[in-house]
């Protein structure tokens, strides 16, 4: 695993508890923020952009499942939230279907936290990637519809072959440096004015 940078939303007492268990890992995790607020976490976690989230429940201005899901709702990084029995109950019965937010009850137990935070960050960039994949293949179904549409058009008002009317959607996006999606979507909106 590469370099982990944490951010930690507790108390400095608590942070240096966490930093003391994680550096007995061979992983390598690094601690880049640490804050008392989740407001505070909230207005910074952009330009941040931490690999996970570690928060205490009990924060100054919410708790740490309300930042959780916040961060969540983001889709900046998975949180754990570090809470007592009675609280813990309460999260996992809250975060049934999320992705992005774990729990680990106190007091803590260095293997589990060690295992949660790695699963945690491991699981959340599978998941980016899936998402990115995802984004990608809508992407190339919408251009493949839209070079066929553009194509089929060509075809019935040129008179043109299937080759020849690709090779013009080719030729065109190369001569104007835009891409064959850009040129079949100028072709179907033109063409959609004039029916």
């Amino acid at each position: 695993m590469d370099n982990t940078n944490l951010l930690l939303v507790c108390s400095q007492k608590q942070a240096e508890e966490i930093k003391a268990l994680l550096s007995l890992s061979a992983n390598s995790f690094s601690v880049t923020h640490i804050e008392k607020s989740g407001n505070e976490v909230l207005r910074k976690v952009n330009q941040i952009m931490p690999d996970i989230i570690i928060t205490d429940y009990s924060l100054e201005d919410m708790n740490g499942y309300e930042l959780a899901v916040k961060i969540e709702e983001l889709k900046i990084c998975p949180t754990i939230i570090l809470a007592n029995n009675f609280q813990s109950d309460n999260i996992d019965e809250l975060k049934k279907g999320s992705l992005d937010i774990f729990c680990v009850t106190r007091p803590i137990n260095k293997q589990v936290l060690l295992h949660t935070t790695e699963l945690a960050v491991r699981l959340s960039h599978k998941f980016r990637d899936m998402e990115q994949k995802v984004v990608d293949l809508e992407y190339q179904i919408e251009e493949r519809k839209n070079v066929d549409r553009a194509r089929g058009i060509l075809m019935k008002k040129f008179n043109m072959d299937e080759d020849s009317a690709y090779r013009n959607l080719r030729k065109k996006a190369m001569d104007s440096g835009r891409t064959i999606n850009e040129i079949a979507k100028t072709i179907i909106q033109l063409f959609e004015k004039f029916k």
